[in-house]
């Protein structure tokens, strides 16, 4: 290993038995993901509730095309609005059902990076439709664009720092799945930009 290595390994915190982010950070990381788990669990026991899971609520729920007029928006939320109507008591357990999935994975660290992803997706459609983007924005007394905007970059930035490495059930299934199964899971420790490194 070259002295350049070494020194930027120093610099970024990239040496020692934990591999490029340090046990330290990841550990941190891990933390926050089991939050931000119960954060969804708490979002999934409302859905649990007798007003959401019988299907009464999801007008109100989906109900804001009336108030955007921007064309693309109004249909997109026309059409959740529909697929919902449809059949609200299917729709309200589905939805309390993927979100319980969500919280679980996230607090356990199961299959962490597709549940990163996928969580981030699930809460920009959620963004999208049920919140209609905050839009209007130019209603009297607005104060934010919605609060589901901010689980999606939330999810991302869990992915980004490998919050599925350490303190999950990711590091224990990980070595039994193989290399293509294994991206679903968590990094490893010792693995990202560990060879990059290696070869300067």
């Amino acid at each position: 290993m070259s002295a350049f290595t070494t020194a930027t390994r120093r610099r970024s915190g990239l040496h020692g038995s934990a591999g490029p982010y340090g046990l330290r950070t990841l550990h941190r990381a891990a933390a926050l993901r089991i939050g931000f788990g119960l954060l969804w669990a708490i979002d999934a026991s409302f859905k649990w509730q007798p007003g959401f899971i019988d299907g009464r609520t999801l007008d109100d729920e989906l109900g804001q095309g009336s108030t955007v007029h921007t064309p693309v928006i109004h249909q997109w939320i026309e059409v959740w609005h529909s697929v919902a109507s449809a059949s609200p008591g299917a729709f309200a357990v589905g939805t309390a059902v993927v979100e319980t999935c969500i919280a679980a994975a996230l607090i356990l660290g199961l299959f962490s990076n597709a549940v990163f992803i996928g969580s981030a997706v699930y809460a920009l459609g959620i963004w999208s439709s049920a919140e209609a983007f905050g839009l209007p924005w130019d209603t009297p007394g607005i104060t934010d664009v919605g609060p589901a905007v901010a689980y999606v970059f939330a999810s991302l930035a869990l992915f980004q720092a490998a919050a599925g490495a350490t303190w999950s059930l990711d590091a224990v299934i990980r070595p039994k799945l193989g290399p293509r199964l294994g991206r679903l899971t968590g990094a490893s420790p010792e693995q990202p930009a560990a060879e990059p490194l290696a070869a300067a």
